[in-house]
């Protein structure tokens, strides 16, 4: 399920070793959210949090694409915004140093990706047996995606239920009246494109 992420950092205070006080923290990073998927040009939202205060770390993020890795985007905001423009899978790094000059860091992992794209299912029967033929395409570029296709009778229960790679599926099994064709085409990042048809005879 997609859905618009964002990440949490929270930086607090540890109070296990006497040579920290409250007044000069040693930070500890924990991570609710560690990767995601997002649809390409969505708005992924950042934030860190610092206790007791900000004011004795210094922070900043970096942004590295697998494709990219020599043009980062950095940020040395606590909370900020960005859409990304490209496919592919983010390295989202925070680090953090406190005034003992300690430095932490913590990775998220961001893939990002389009919806592949179907122009639908095509029918043919040979000799009573259906050939069912699709035409799909990564808009990512990747030429990655796998198929996941379904034959549901008309109560919705499934008939096959198969994975493949191929375009094209030849099943022995004639088809009946308001049997149900789903396909569902997925890219290697897991964004689907789903169609359904519901066969009639003629």
């Amino acid at each position: 399920m997609l859905f618009l992420p964002f990440f949490f950092l929270i930086l607090i205070s540890c109070s296990d070793n006497l040579l920290y006080n409250e007044a000069t923290p040693h930070i500890f990073i924990d991570v609710l959210n560690r990767s995601d998927t997002v649809l390409l040009d969505s708005a992924v939202r950042f934030q860190a949090r610092i206790n007791p205060s900000p004011e004795d770390v210094d922070f900043f993020w970096i942004i590295e694409n697998e494709n990219s890795p020599n043009y980062p985007v950095s940020s040395s905001n606590l909370l900020f915004e960005r859409k990304f423009k490209e496919s592919g899978l983010y390295n989202v790094k925070f680090f953090a140093k406190d005034r003992f000059k300690d430095v932490h860091e913590i990775n998220l992992f961001i893939r990002v990706s389009s919806l592949p794209i179907c122009d639908g299912l095509n029918v043919e029967v040979f000799q009573g047996s259906p050939i069912f033929k699709w035409n799909c395409i990564d808009t990512d570029g990747n030429d990655s995606l796998t198929y996941r296709f379904l034959l549901l009778n008309e109560y919705g229960i499934p008939i096959t239920d198969t994975t493949l790679i191929k375009n094209y599926l030849q099943l022995g099994y004639s088809l009946q009246e308001n049997d149900m064709i789903r396909l569902i085409a997925t890219n290697k990042y897991g964004i689907e494109t789903r169609l359904d048809s519901v066969w009639g005879l003629p």
